[in-house]
């Protein structure tokens, strides 16, 4: 091409790409997905993960990134291929991510990519910012009727498909429910709904007694997810009496509880697990205080000397998962993957003092604040200006004052609690007291951890009065506290800091990142 056009493209995107990108591709991890005797892939791997690469950048379908390959000189730049060279077809890039999802080859390519680009550019990963983002199933939201309606009419499609013949043992009232009526059961209101449920709870029930023995029926995917639905929302109870079981007249295929040893029962929706079931369609969408779905984890560095950040990790877990649980796997995986920081920032919803304690056992500073009741409140801004202002103004300076006063007139005797102590790594160890004593003996059982200071020491300290440790005999003061109690404390105390305030601060720009994925 002309010289100056190549000049131009030299200064694109394009060049970046092809020079410093492509080359991390490592088509190494691909090799156990080839047999040695079936020759190579049909198309490069650095072309095919170039091209995935390009794909999510630019939020594109198969389509599209088909025919920017194809006619974009750009992307050819780019994926340093020739125009003769630039043709994929849909069915090789999805046979490619087949592969690239296979046997966690997309978690070891994002890893290794990203540890080259930190390496090759000095991008720290000491210090990073952790939050997570709630997303939503691309299903409907269910309501309970239809989660039982849809579950079983899945399960009979299937058995029509894969098995027809044994499709004849059911029921001919439950294939006309499900498959001949197709919607119009779970189209209910309210009222309706209550009735129908036991209905079709009993049919349920009724198809995993008559098909839990068989082999060939049981292992059909959609069975499986019936038998969940059953153990998850039903419970089998005794029979109470003989009568006729409302709402089982014409409705439903199964025996009345005066022929029934025990009858089916729905479980109260409080008792039932937020880990379970939610749609047929998306077995593994579970659902937590932000609604049905999934969490996903992204952690980002954040050093401020860095040219530019890098995510480090994206990690996926059930809405149902408190992100408590979920903080020290996170700091496992990114040891694990070698991209581990030395600081990782993070809101109230991680923050422990378990969480505190475990993470600097794997030597990771943990800044995040903790659950406080006795944080000061914060005047409300949307009332400046106005009479509750001035009120919480008033009210402000008055405790105030008191306060002063107070502090003037016992100066000599100030109160404080074991966020005044100094504390060795991970709250195991006491290094001194606010007297500025280190304690004669102490120990650590893995849980609880025990010094005590001498009667020398605490006899004539003007400190001993409002020192939060307790007596012993003769004169000397324990203190015997869990270590992740203690790191709450310290925690609590701390983060009303302006110091922590100015240390924590960058952690809110990951939203940013979070709302742009």
């Amino acid at each position: 091409m002309p010289a100056d056009k190549a000049a131009r493209l030299e200064k694109s995107w394009a060049h970046v790409f092809r020079t410093r990108v492509m080359p991390l591709i490592d088509e190494e991890t691909f090799r156990d997905a080839f047999h040695d005797s079936n020759g190579r892939p049909n198309k490069s791997i650095l072309l095919l993960m170039g091209a995935h690469i390009l794909k999510h950048w630019n939020d594109l379908t198969d389509a599209q990134v088909i025919e920017q390959v194809e006619f974009n000189l750009q992307w050819q730049y780019a994926l340093n291929v020739t125009p003769d060279d630039a043709h994929l077809v849909q069915r090789t890039m999805h046979a490619f991510r087949q592969k690239l999802l296979d046997s966690d080859r997309a978690r070891q390519m994002f890893d290794d990519i990203t540890r080259k680009l930190a390496a090759a550019d000095g991008v720290a990963l000491g210090r990073q910012r952790l939050d997570s983002t709630h997303v939503i199933s691309n299903i409907d939201v269910l309501t309970r009727l239809t989660l039982f309606v849809e579950t079983v009419t899945k399960f009979l499609r299937e058995l029509r498909s894969e098995l027809p013949k044994r499709l004849d043992e059911v029921a001919a009232p439950v294939r006309r429910r499900y498959l001949e009526r197709e919607g119009y059961f779970n189209d209910a209101k309210r009222e309706q709904a209550k009735r129908r449920l036991p209905v079709v709870a009993r049919d349920v029930h009724g198809l995993v007694e008559l098909f839990s023995s068989d082999e060939s029926v049981s292992a059909l995917p959609s069975f499986v997810l019936l038998l969940r639905l059953f153990d998850e929302q039903c419970e089998l109870v005794e029979a109470t009496d003989t009568g006729s079981d409302e709402g089982a007249s014409d409705e439903s295929a199964q025996p009345s509880s005066a022929e029934q040893k025990v009858v089916v029962q729905l479980r109260e929706p409080k008792t039932v697990s937020s880990s379970s079931l939610q749609s047929p369609h998306d077995p593994d969408a579970t659902y937590g205080h932000k609604g049905k779905g999934y969490e996903v984890q992204i952690s980002e560095t954040c050093d401020d000397d860095n040219a530019y950040q890098l995510i480090t990790l994206v990690d996926v877990n059930g809405a149902n998962e408190s992100d408590q649980t979920r903080l020290v796997p996170l700091i496992d995986e990114l040891q694990k993957s070698d991209l581990g920081p030395s600081e990782l920032l993070a809101d109230t919803g991680y923050g422990s003092g378990k969480n505190i304690v475990e993470a600097g056992e794997r030597g990771v500073a943990l800044v995040a604040p903790v659950p406080d009741s006795k944080a000061p409140k914060r005047p409300d801004p949307f009332l400046q200006g106005s009479d509750d202002s001035s009120a919480q103004t008033a009210v402000a300076a008055s405790a105030e004052d008191s306060s002063n006063d107070a502090a003037s007139d016992a100066a000599y005797v100030p109160t404080f609690d074991f966020a005044a102590f100094e504390f060795g790594s991970n709250y195991t160890t006491v290094e001194r007291c606010p007297a500025d004593h280190h304690p004669e003996q102490q120990h650590f059982d893995g849980k609880m951890l025990r010094a005590t200071f001498t009667a020398a020491q605490c006899t004539s300290c003007p400190l001993a009065p409002h020192c939060p440790t307790r007596k012993l005999n003769g004169g000397r003061r324990q203190l015997h506290r869990a270590s992740k109690t203690l790191a709450t404390e310290c925690r609590q105390f701390e983060q009303r800091t302006s110091l922590f305030k100015e240390r924590y601060k960058k952690r809110g720009v990951v939203e940013a990142t979070n709302s742009v994925l």
